[in-house]
């Protein structure tokens, strides 16, 4: 028998199908299938073409060879795509589904192209995607490569990825296609929103060297980021174009307004007037939290009166006007005009709603300059039993975690987190650095006691700072408290602080618990050369020379043997 299938095989390579019957029969296969998915209903796919078991022969390749006949009829590849998932539980690939978005976008379904290449973005860099969505140059279909890349941005950009969004405006201009003009300003008022403003002025650069014109929409864009980068008098330029739009005169009000000059301010509310430009609230909120800001009671009237008289602020004002007021000036973060609203309602004894105390902490957290005032309204929130939902103290310990050390922020941050708020321990960890920096170790063991007591880590170089500082103290039994919660906790210490506290504690002849130790090293993986040079010299110190020869081999088998000289000196120990 074994003969038998051995003449077999060899019958078979000696004459084996040729190739050419192969490809036609995937030929036919494929004008088979084609045919039916385009002349028939979609509910009608499972029972036509079972008799071509597709099920046992699709893949890939096959799929490819299927779309690119049907590629002109895009619902229907999206419907066969769908199908050959839930019929032949076919798992594409990314080409696949590249494909399948290239023809969607290229057909101005953008509709159904883009929650395919929403689910592409998010894992896949455009270096791997864009190569795959764009067509050779000499294909007919490469007129449509604009509109796919216009998506693939719009969609990077949709998930805040600016900096992948940039990488396929590179890769278009090495293609040669040209972006259309919104999409270009999609990503520049990303990059300002982001606060990338030299970026932002970078490929404004670029994209008028590549011939992309700016359009309407393009000049607010503009004009936001020539504010947010401190040259807002240079919005005025756009204005002298002919260009008007009201949010540019309200930047050009907000900056003249916040920098005290109101005369300025008011002559370009006026000119906006000029042009039939009804000014806002937001307008008029700008020239009144300017006024508060300087205390200049005149401007104050002057903006109450036109506030009033354009309904913007009603007169009398009621007890539940106040509260409406003050949220939006909280909405577009006027905080001394809302202090101005906040103080009144105070003074006529007027007990505001608890979402009004929020927007207000809120406001004060994106103002620079007004920390000790959101702590003071903090407290006063905290007096009133006041709860505050998780983002605004996210929010409110990120802006205490950038100040300078003080008791009155480290008591604070210690009766947050006691209370049960732990935010990201990067924040924490930079504020702690400082506090050590300082010499405030205190008031740092303090944070770092209520953080670990919440059953969180910090970043394992603050808590090396601490075990160093116990030792220098001769605190070494602290040291080894706090490793033990860090242990509990799953946490561990930089290697070189796991050295020290070995070296200690075979100083200390705490042999069974510098063990304990460099076991748990071990599971964590925080071992170096030294590490076990310091296990091997503490055990042949204690004549423990079996545990220490096991140590030597395991560290030879790691390949952490130390250099010649150290290690010379290592192995005189078991002598």
């Amino acid at each position: 028998m074994l003969r038998t299938q051995q003449s077999e095989d060899l019958t078979s390579r000696r004459n084996p199908v040729p190739h050419w019957r192969i490809r036609n029969k995937q030929t036919r296969l494929v004008s088979q299938v084609s045919t039916i998915l385009l002349q028939r209903h979609s509910k009608f796919w499972a029972p036509l073409l079972k008799p071509l078991k597709l099920f046992s022969d699709f893949n890939p390749f096959l799929f490819h060879q299927i779309l690119s006949k049907i590629r002109t009829h895009p619902k229907i590849c999206l419907n066969f795509f769908n199908w050959t998932q839930k019929n032949l539980d076919f798992k594409p690939d990314l080409k696949a589904k590249c494909e399948l978005t290239r023809i969607l976008l290229g057909s101005q379904l953008s509709e159904l192209g883009t929650p395919i290449l929403s689910s592409i973005v998010q894992d896949c860099p455009p270096s791997k995607i864009v190569p795959l969505l764009v067509q050779s140059h000499k294909s007919a279909e490469f007129q449509n490569t604009s509109p796919v890349l216009n998506s693939v941005i719009q969609c990077y950009c949709g998930k805040q990825m600016y900096f992948q969004s940039l990488e396929v405006y590179q890769i278009a201009k090495q293609y040669g296609v040209v972006l259309s003009v919104d999409t270009c300003n999609i990503l520049l008022n990303l990059l300002g929103v982001k606060n990338e403003l030299r970026l932002a002025w970078c490929f404004y650069a670029s994209t008028i060297r590549n011939g992309i014109s700016a359009n309407q929409s393009t000049w607010p864009v503009i004009a936001r980021i020539l504010y947010k980068d401190g040259k807002f008098e240079r919005v005025s330029r756009i204005l002298d174009m002919g260009i008007y739009n009201p949010e540019m005169f309200d930047l050009m009000i907000d900056g003249y307004s916040k920098r005290g000059d109101f005369e300025a301010a008011f002559g370009y509310l006026n000119e906006m007037c000029s042009k039939s430009i009804e000014p806002r609230f937001s307008t008029y909120s700008s020239l009144l939290d300017g006024a508060c800001r300087y205390q200049d009671r005149e401007v104050i009237e002057n903006v109450m009166s036109s506030m009033v008289e354009k309904g913007h602020i009603p007169e009398p004002l009621l007890v539940s006007d106040y509260d409406l007021i003050i949220q939006k000036l909280c909405d577009v973060v006027k905080t001394f005009a809302m202090d101005l609203f906040s103080k009144r309602a105070f003074d006529e004894k007027i007990e505001l709603e608890h979402a009004t105390y929020r927007s207000m902490l809120r406001a004060l957290l994106s103002v620079e300059g007004r920390v000790e005032d959101a702590i003071e309204l903090y407290n006063i929130l905290w007096e009133k039993n006041i709860s505050i939902n998780q983002s605004c103290y996210y929010e409110f310990v990120t802006v205490l975690c950038k100040q300078n050390p003080s008791l009155e922020v480290s008591n604070l941050l210690v009766d947050i987190i006691r209370g049960g708020f732990v935010p990201e321990s990067t924040e924490l960890s930079k504020y702690i650095s400082k506090q050590c920096a300082e010499g405030r170790w205190r008031e740092a063991e303090e944070l770092l006691n209520a953080i670990l007591d919440q059953g969180c880590l910090l970043d394992s170089l603050i808590c090396g700072s601490f075990v160093k500082r116990y030792f220098s103290s001769g605190q070494i039994d602290k040291a080894i408290e706090l490793h033990n919660k860090l242990e509990g906790l799953k946490g561990t210490l930089d290697v070189a602080t796991y050295n020290v506290l070995l070296a200690a504690l075979f100083k200390e002849r705490r042999t069974e618990e510098a063990i304990k130790m460099f076991d748990y090293m071990r599971t964590c993986e925080a071992l170096n050369s030294e590490s076990f040079t310091v296990m091997i010299r503490g055990l042949c110190h204690e004549k423990e020379l079996r545990k220490a020869m096991k140590i030597h081999d395991e560290m030879l088998q790691l390949g952490l043997k130390p250099d010649r000289r150290t290690y010379k000196r290592l192995i005189s120990g078991f002598r």
